[in-house]
């Protein structure tokens, strides 16, 4: 199967010069997560900016400082295999499609999972898919608490336990991108100067405001804003039929129970792209 049967057309798109707010807009009215980036006026891809970028640099305005500059590119008449084992090997989950220079479409994991996986009678269980190290965090865990941990177990979900340990919830980066406010963050740094004739008198002093912008997150418990209704996959479900429910729900990964419903792993869409690899 080749890139033009699954790739999107309609690209939405930004363009640089331009900044935050209007990325954002884009992001939100259309409901996706990842952009690629144009030169004015042009078809021509310089870059490729996502929801990540927005969390890791929150003190950038400028979309030219967003984004990853130079983003690999694929061509309408590319295998889909090929694509998969891109996206895998490097870690991104969309590629933009480009011929004769221009840009024509973008694929992304989400697009090889629903429109070809899901339709390929993948009979082979999901269990050696399943993420068995996964990281998770207590119902009572802060907010700002939640999001470190996220993004320093480099995740995009985390699971939610209750005090028991039993599964109560989940909440992902796109939960902490609206929950999210950008704030300004000043900071005073005192330089003191020297007296005429006195090398080493420090009796004037001069203030410096050095302002930042910074991520804030409301202090609340996780319990507060997560997912309580979760859809959970159980590890013998097979694997086109796990990318059914994904293209259903619209959720790129699921808790993995076994079969007496304990948590057992996660599964992600990035995941299922490994069964590609192997046919």
């Amino acid at each position: 199967m080749k890139v033009s049967n699954i790739m999107t057309r309609n690209v939405v798109y930004v363009e640089v010069p331009g900044n935050r707010e209007h990325l954002l807009e884009l992001m939100n009215k259309h409901g996706v997560m990842g952009l690629p980036v144009m030169k004015k006026g042009t078809k021509e891809v310089v870059g490729i900016v996502t929801r990540t970028d927005l969390m890791q640099k929150p003190d950038e305005e400028q979309i030219a400082m967003l984004m990853t500059r130079d983003p690999i590119v694929t061509t309408p008449d590319t295998d889909i295999k090929d694509v998969a084992k891109i996206l895998l090997e490097k870690n991104i989950r969309r590629l933009p499609v480009v011929e004769n220079g221009e840009l024509v479409g973008i694929v992304t994991v989400a697009d090889i999972v629903w429109k070809a996986i899901s339709r390929m009678n993948i009979d082979k269980p999901i269990k050696p898919y399943v993420q068995k190290k996964i990281t998770a965090v207590w119902e009572g865990t802060p907010l700002p608490v939640a999001y470190i941990v996220m993004r320093l177990a480099d995740v995009q979900a985390l699971p939610v336990l209750g005090n028991e340990g039993q599964l109560v919830g989940i909440i992902t980066d796109t939960d902490f991108i609206s929950l999210s406010e950008v704030v300004d963050e000043s900071k005073v740094s005192e330089v003191s100067a020297a007296s005429e004739g006195t090398k080493w008198s420090w009796d004037a002093s001069t203030y410096i405001y050095i302002a930042k912008k910074k991520l804030k997150l409301p202090k609340k418990p996780v319990s507060e804003v997560m997912v309580t209704n979760v859809i959970k996959v159980a590890e013998q479900i097979s694997v086109s039929e796990c990318a059914k429910m994904m293209r259903k729900y619209d959720i790129d990964q699921f808790p993995v129970v076994n079969a007496k419903g304990d948590l057992v792993g996660m599964i992600t869409d990035v995941n299922l792209l490994k069964v590609l690899l192997e046919t």
